[in-house]
C-alpha cells in the first residue's frame, strides 16, 4: 500500500482494457443502432430515403472506423503508461550505478580515479559499432 498512496505503482493500466471493452461496446452499439434505425426509418417512411441510407452508412462507418480509432486511443493510453514504468526502472537502475561508483570512488586516491575513469574511456570505445566508413 505505501507504493499506492505515493503514487510510486500505478492501477490505470489496469483499467485501460475493461475501459476499452466499455467504449468497444458503446461505439459498436451507438453505430449499429444509428443504422437500425435509419433502416426502421426508411422502411416506415417517416425519413427520405437519401438522408436514411447517409444515416445507415455513418453508423456503420462509426461502428467500423469508430473502433479503430478507440483501439488506437487506448494503445496510446497504455504507451505513456509503458514509458513512465520504464523511465522509473531506468531511474532504479541509474541510482545503483551512481551508489557503486560513489562508493568505489572513495576508496580510491585521485591517480586511481584518472585510472578507472580512462578504463571506462577505453570500454566505452570498444563496445561502440564502426561507423559506415569503418573509422572509429
Amino acid at each position: 500500500m505505501p507504493g499506492y498512496f505515493s503514487f510510486q505503482k500505478l492501477i490505470t493500466p489496469r483499467f485501460v482494457k475493461f475501459i476499452y471493452a466499455v467504449g468497444l461496446l458503446a461505439v459498436t452499439a451507438g453505430g449499429i443502432g444509428l443504422a437500425i434505425w435509419a433502416g426502421l426509418g426508411l422502411r416506415s417512411a417517416t425519413l427520405p430515403t437519401r438522408t436514411g441510407v447517409y444515416y445507415i452508412a455513418i453508423g456503420a462507418g462509426v461502428a467500423i472506423l469508430g473502433n479503430l480509432v478507440w483501439r488506437v486511443l487506448c494503445e496510446i493510453w497504455i504507451v505513456l503508461f509503458n514509458i513512465h514504468n520504464l523511465l522509473g526502472s531506468v531511474e532504479q537502475e541509474t541510482r545503483h550505478v551512481a551508489v557503486q561508483r560513489g562508493l568505489q570512488s572513495d576508496d580510491h586516491s585521485i591517480e586511481s580515479r584518472q585510472e578507472i575513469t580512462e578504463r571506462e574511456r577505453e570500454v566505452h570505445v570498444a563496445n561502440q559499432p564502426a561507423s559506415v566508413l569503418g573509422l572509429t
